[in-house]
């Protein structure tokens, strides 16, 4: 009897198994390419922000005064590095924060040229002002641009810079290196001005909100201005007999009337109606966004 065969016992042909190996290593290189894609952009997300966040840390010590000193930021292609003092001097008085290993930092353009920025005391400043760049090893077209401005603001170079962001969120928070204590301090005065109306005057008696030792206080309200409650909170951060950090809240969608605040009649500082300016009082210090 002669034997018939279906083509469905002949299995696959050199040439179909070879089409599939095909499209596997295709499917596969795409969804290698995706990965890296994917793992890149976080890694870019996350090195951005490690810089950004060291760089505000730098300043904020200097402007609290930690340890007496000045702190600055020194850079490198695969990490920063926070150091104390006016100058970079490596050893072991600095913390490094590395990078992921897929970027690299690299254009570093400063004022005055080398790879460290160092924050004055008092105002923050630097005058080690200008840009450099955070890219992906690999794709350095993938990167994001940062700017350090004279003011000592750091933010990513496509961003708008902190002090011109819109009004809800620009002076939200504000803090204020007095310079001077407070803790024998009366009364906190609340000035608002709600023309053609006279001005309302708030005065608070600082003695109820004070912890038992006066190591802190802490303040928070609501006051009527027209038919417009005003709701802010007002509390130190760093309280001693030499000095004070007092921190402001006042955020502009609870709050769009002028202010001017002062303790015994010492002018701390004054909030425009319109949420875009702050201007500091004679006794207000230096101030800072935390």
């Amino acid at each position: 009897m002669k034997r018939v065969f279906s083509h469905y016992n002949q299995g696959f042909t050199l040439i179909e198994i070879l089409v599939s190996v095909a499209v596997i290593v295709l499917l596969g290189s795409a969804g290698l390419v995706s990965f890296n894609t994917s793992r890149n952009v976080r890694d870019l997300t996350t090195g951005t922000q490690t810089v950004l966040s060291v760089f505000r840390l730098a300043q904020s010590k200097t402007l609290a005064g930690e340890n007496d000193s000045s702190w600055g930021v020194h850079l490198t292609s695969s990490q920063i590095e926070l150091f104390q003092g006016s100058a970079y001097a490596g050893g072991s008085n600095i913390k490094a924060y590395a990078l992921p290993s897929s970027l690299q930092i690299t254009s570093i353009s400063l004022n005055g040229g080398g790879s460290d920025v160092v924050f004055t005391r008092v105002t923050g400043e630097t005058t080690q002002y200008g840009t450099f760049t955070v890219n992906v090893t690999a794709a350095p077209t993938n990167s994001t641009g940062i700017t350090i401005d004279s003011s000592g603001k750091v933010y990513p170079t496509t961003s708008l810079a902190p002090s011109i962001v819109s009004r809800s969120t620009d002076l939200r928070h504000r803090s204020f290196i007095l310079g001077w204590s407070i803790k024998t301090a009366t009364t906190l005065t609340l000035t608002f001005a709600d023309p053609p109306s006279a001005n309302t005057v708030q005065n608070i008696t600082m003695s109820s909100y004070f912890d038992g030792g006066k190591t802190k206080f802490d303040w928070s309200g609501t006051v009527m201005i027209g038919s417009i409650n005003q709701t802010l909170r007002i509390h130190t951060t760093a309280l001693s007999d030499t000095d004070t950090t007092l921190s402001v809240d006042r955020d502009c969608r609870k709050n769009n009337k002028k202010l001017t605040i002062a303790i015994d009649a010492k002018t701390i500082a004054t909030y425009e109606a319109d949420c875009t300016t702050l201007t500091v009082g004679s006794f207000g210090g230096a101030t800072f966004e935390p």
